[in-house]
């Protein structure tokens, strides 16, 4: 098939607040259609037409809703993924239409993760408008989390998924991934490597890292330390004390700090306490970042910085693409994965072990020395290489 004949369906978590899921799927649509030369339609994985607002309707305690708060989790997590697919199915094939469709694509971003049933519940629509269009699935370069760490009744959900006769190709963003999915009992021949779509930011937005400046300009990415509770029992080393302290040491040391967020309200909220609480130590700092307007403000953003210290993978990732060094701080095992894969595990911190003092002196390190830009260009042009592979399952028919 000829490229103008094709029309591939993009799913990706491309309203998410974090503005880093909407940039990877901005890459992923632009590799893609480079490649194929085609209609891309990018869709996202919840149905939402625009980023969602930060609060919710408040919840009205109806008989049906404390009848649902009473629930076993396995029914209410069944209910959940019904309700989901109804919402999702209509509202897909009411956009396509009777249209034409060649090809659907999941991914990038960490999708494959049960601890929830919101992704699979989604995954598994996303494979039933595959069945009734006709057509595959590919799932490309998605994290994986650990079995361990699925909730049973979303996990059964997601291995359903994954075993889909829709499903014709799945390839994974790292090793970590890999392993996570054979212990989940998919076999590894049958799972590709794919670098993360993020690693195409400079292609995509058209921006690199900007010159050096008389200072130093480092960049603190600011995460919300309820978000490890989500992930884990164990707390955030990384609180507001910790990212006062590293602000102080920096500045102490003559560097220009500026606090930046990926868009999550939570991190916003926390970046403009840890911004009040500099201002009362007479702490010098920039601010101006900590609500990005769009993935493309973001992008400038953190191609202003010689450096950034961060928790959120997708600053890693964004600064890494642009050329500006980081130092990586852990809070889930994919942040260790993305620096062992880039080969800068010496910038890594684990959360509960860092120190101020410690981290501020490896920001300082890494903004004074240069990347291994043949590496980076590798791992560039591998990611690259990742979506022609995609390109040509889909062109083939597969």
């Amino acid at each position: 098939m000829r490229g103008a004949e094709l029309r591939v369906l993009c799913f990706n978590d491309f309203f998410s607040a974090n503005l880093g899921d909407r940039l990877l799927g901005r890459c992923l649509h632009h590799a893609l259609r480079q490649e194929l030369d085609c209609r891309i339609d990018g869709w996202d994985i919840d149905g939402k037409g625009a980023p969602t607002t930060e609060s919710a309707a408040p919840i009205r305690w109806s008989a049906k809703n404390l009848a649902r708060s009473l629930m076993p989790r396995p029914l209410k997590t069944r209910l959940n993924v019904r309700r989901a697919r109804s919402r999702l199915l209509s509202q897909w094939k009411a956009s396509v239409n009777g249209s034409r469709i060649s090809a659907i694509v999941v991914g990038g971003g960490h999708l494959l993760t049960a601890t929830t049933e919101y992704f699979p519940a989604r995954l598994n629509a996303v494979a039933e408008l595959a069945r009734e269009l006709g057509v595959g699935v590919h799932v490309h370069s998605v994290g994986v989390s650990h079995p361990d760490t699925w909730e049973t009744a979303a996990g059964e959900e997601l291995r359903r998924f994954i075993g889909d006769e829709s499903v014709a190709s799945i390839s994974v963003r790292d090793g970590q991934s890999a392993d996570y999915l054979a212990a989940a009992g998919v076999q590894k021949e049958n799972v590709r490597f794919a670098l993360d779509p993020g690693f195409l930011a400079a292609k995509t937005f058209r921006v690199e890292k900007r010159p050096p400046g008389q200072r130093l300009r480092i960049g603190l990415g600011i995460m919300s330390p309820a978000v490890v509770q989500t992930i884990r029992t164990a707390r955030s080393g990384i609180e507001d004390d910790f990212w006062i302290a590293v602000a102080k040491h920096l500045v102490a040391a003559g560097v220009d700090v500026s606090l930046f967020t990926t868009g999550e309200a939570g991190d916003i909220r926390t970046a403009h306490r840890i911004a009040t609480r500099l201002e009362e130590h007479g702490v010098a700092h920039d601010r101006g970042a900590i609500v990005p307007k769009d993935d493309s403000a973001l992008v400038g953003s953190i191609a202003s910085f010689d450096a950034i210290v961060a928790q959120r993978l997708h600053a890693s990732i964004i600064s890494y693409a642009l050329g500006v060094p980081s130092v990586g701080l852990g809070w889930e095992p994919k942040v260790r994965s993305f620096y062992h894969l880039i080969e800068r595990l010496e910038y890594f911190v684990d959360d509960r072990d860092a120190r101020p003092q410690d981290v501020s002196a490896r920001a300082l390190q890494t903004a004074r020395c240069e990347l291994d830009e043949a590496l980076r260009n590798r791992h560039i042009e591998t990611c690259q290489d990742g979506v022609r592979s995609l390109a040509s399952l889909i062109a083939k028919g597969h």
